[in-house]
Parts: C-alpha cells; sequence; structure tokens
C-alpha cells in the first residue's frame, strides 16, 4: 500500500490538476498525468472493495479527483462505499443525479456489452474517466450493489435502492424507479444504438456529375457519374473507401485512337475507375461530419474498338476451336481531391454531399492522338450504410 500510495502522491504534486488550464499543450499533458494517476489508482481500488478495506478509499479517490477532477467514477466508489457502511446516502445520491452522472453510467455500461469495446475505450479514453471498460472495478462495483440488493441486512430507503439498481447494471428498473421511464430512448441513454456504429465498416453509394474545368471544346462534357466503396469504421480519424466509380460520357465528340499503327476514330461511350481514397475528419459532432479527401484511381475509357482471336486444340480425339475477344481502352490514373460532408440519419446511414477536382490525364495513353482536357469537377450526392 505505502509503494502505491507513494507514486500517487509523487504524481499529484509533480503535475498540476487537469481543469484550469489555457495552455493546448498543458492540457494534454495533463491529460497525459489524469490517465497515469488513474492507471496506478485501479489497482489499489480493485484492493479495497475486494476487502472492504475503506480507510483506504478517500485517499485513493482524493488523489484522483485533485488531477482529474470530480467525475462520475469518483462519484459512484463514494456513495457504494456509504451504502455498504449504512451511512448517511441523501445529499451524495442526489448530487450525483444532479449532475446527470446516471447517463455516464448507463453509457458505459452500453458500451461495456459491445464487442468491441477494447477499441471503443481506446478511442474515447478521457471519456471513461480514464476507467477501461470491463475493468475488474466495475464487476465488483455490480456485485456489491446488487448484494445490498439482495441482503436482509440492509433496509435500503427508496433512493438508495434505485442507486443500487443504477450501479448493479439494471437500467430498467432503475429508470422505473426514477420516474422518468421516456428517457430511457435509444437515442439518449443508449448512445451505442447510435454511436457503436461508427465502430462497423460501411457501404456508400455515390451518385451525381462531372463537368469539365478547361477546354473551349472539351471531349467529354458534364456527365452522369456512379460509385459503389467500401467504407472503413467512422470512429477512427481516417476514413479510407475502396471501389469502383463510372462515368456515363455524354459527349458525342470523336477522337483518334492509334491501332496497330492505324488511327481509328473512336467515340467513348463510358469510363470506370478502380480505387480508393483517404480522408481526414476535421469536424464530427456525432451528427455532422465533415472530411477533406485525397484519391487515386487506374481508369479506363471505352474506345468501341475490339479484336477477334481465334484458337485451335487438338487432343487426338477431338479438334476444338475458340474464340476470345479482346477490348482496348484508354487508360490513364485519376486523382481527386474532394471535401465531403454527411449527415447522420439513423445506425449506420449517413447522407452526405462531396465536391471535388479531379486531374485525369488521358493523353497519358500514347494511342490517344486527340488532345483531352485533364481538369474536372464533379458534386455527388452519396449515402452511406
Amino acid at each position: 500500500m505505502a509503494k502505491y500510495l507513494i507514486i500517487l502522491l509523487f504524481l499529484q504534486f509533480t503535475f498540476p490538476p487537469i481543469y484550469g488550464y489555457e495552455n493546448g499543450q498543458d492540457t494534454f499533458a495533463a491529460v497525459q498525468d489524469c490517465e497515469q494517476i488513474t492507471k496506478v489508482a485501479l489497482e489499489q481500488l480493485v484492493d479495497i472493495f475486494r476487502k472492504n478495506d475503506f480507510e483506504r478509499l478517500e485517499p485513493v479517490l482524493n488523489t484522483i479527483q485533485s488531477t482529474c477532477g470530480e467525475n462520475e467514477f469518483t462519484q459512484r466508489l463514494r456513495i457504494l462505499r456509504a451504502l455498504i457502511e449504512k451511512k448517511t446516502t441523501g445529499d451524495i445520491i442526489a448530487n450525483y443525479l444532479s449532475k446527470d452522472y446516471q447517463e455516464i453510467l448507463v453509457m458505459r455500461w452500453d458500451y461495456s456489452v459491445e464487442e468491441k469495446h477494447a477499441e471503443i475505450y481506446r478511442e474515447n479514453r478521457s471519456d471513461f474517466d480514464f476507467v477501461p471498460l470491463r475493468h475488474t472495478i466495475d464487476s465488483l462495483t455490480k456485485t456489491k450493489a446488487l448484494a445490498l440488493l439482495n441482503s436482509p441486512s440492509y433496509n435500503l430507503t427508496e433512493q438508495e435502492e434505485k442507486i443500487a439498481l443504477l450501479f448493479s447494471d439494471h437500467i430498467d428498473a432503475f429508470y422505473e424507479r426514477h420516474g422518468n421511464v421516456a428517457s430511457r430512448q435509444p437515442s439518449e441513454t443508449r448512445p451505442t444504438d447510435e454511436r457503436s456504429d461508427k465502430y462497423r465498416h460501411g457501404v456508400s453509394v455515390y451518385a451525381g456529375a462531372e463537368f469539365p474545368l478547361t477546354g473551349s471544346d472539351p471531349a467529354f462534357k458534364t456527365s452522369p457519374t456512379f460509385g459503389v466503396f467500401f467504407s472503413s469504421r467512422l470512429s477512427n480519424p481516417f476514413l479510407f473507401e475502396a471501389g469502383l466509380k463510372a462515368r456515363i460520357n455524354t459527349s458525342r465528340r470523336e477522337l483518334e485512337y492509334l491501332l496497330y499503327n492505324e488511327v481509328e476514330v473512336i467515340k467513348s461511350t463510358a469510363s470506370l475507375g478502380i480505387g480508393g481514397t483517404v480522408g481526414y475528419k476535421v469536424f464530427d459532432n456525432e451528427k455532422f461530419i465533415i472530411a477533406p479527401k485525397a484519391g487515386l484511381f487506374w481508369e479506363m475509357a471505352t474506345t468501341g474498338l475490339s479484336e477477334v482471336s481465334e484458337s485451335y486444340y487438338d487432343d487426338g480425339y477431338s479438334y476444338y476451336e475458340t474464340e476470345s475477344v479482346r477490348y482496348f481502352y484508354v487508360n490513364t490514373m485519376r486523382t481527386t481531391l474532394a471535401l465531403a460532408a454527411m449527415r447522420h440519419l439513423s445506425g449506420k446511414t449517413y447522407i452526405g454531399l462531396e465536391a471535388a477536382y479531379h486531374y485525369v490525364p488521358y493523353n497519358w495513353d500514347n494511342n490517344l492522338l486527340t488532345s483531352v482536357q485533364p481538369n474536372y469537377g464533379s458534386l455527388q450526392l452519396f449515402f452511406r450504410f
């Protein structure tokens, strides 16, 4: 015990509290201090609650609070101690509920049952007071609260019974006693129903128009575009997409294409791109996400040209003749810079709008003899599922 108290006190007096900082760098350092102190304190708190050695509790909680500030976790343990020791709890429970700490704890219980709870915690540590989801201290909290409810030696008041239901993860019963069943709606008290969907991959479907930004007589004029992409989870700051995009070329302008040393006149009816984008979230408030993106695609524009080749095979018993068709394309590499904004609708579904600039050097393909403008813009509506 002495060893851990020395560590806690050293951290406490070496680093100032987390609150009251004006400098961003200091705030970041203070968050790290809070996380470290909480990590050390958790080892002691588990031992304290296993042995009900509550004389050691308050110094540890005060050390956490002096650096991290008061939070749901410290107040929950104080209430649990008071309940176990049959002390007066009216004021401390009322204070806990007045600060809506119950909503924070419900969020914690909800996230704890998620399959990706460890990943959720890693990316939102401060939201959980730096106490890992499914930590032993949570199990002890639930076990002791449930024991209080079932023990004949405890005569809990209505308020105490209500808070014990909350601590033991009997959430629906808690809200029934709390007299506010309506607040137990998924959008408010079960943020996992909404936010945990950000920890799942998705599929994005795009539709819009692409238009030339340069050229007096562009080879490819304003044309409809479509795309289907596999999308990474929205919980990460970096967003990735990979898939296919297509453009229906509406221009009737003829192009010259060199094929086997002969000049062919072609019309490109469609373009197909295979590749992906990487984006970075600059804004995310759960409802709206804004992210600039950069992309790279291998693109093929149709030419309408093809050739048929025949092959023959004789296995000694039968004679085979087969045909194969080879199609010719204008091959190039598309570079994209875009800004996407999306709004959460429900579950995994988002609606969004993307504006983009594309550099597409079609004359990168030496077989294309006609000069084609390389600069394009696009505006697309998309849905993410």
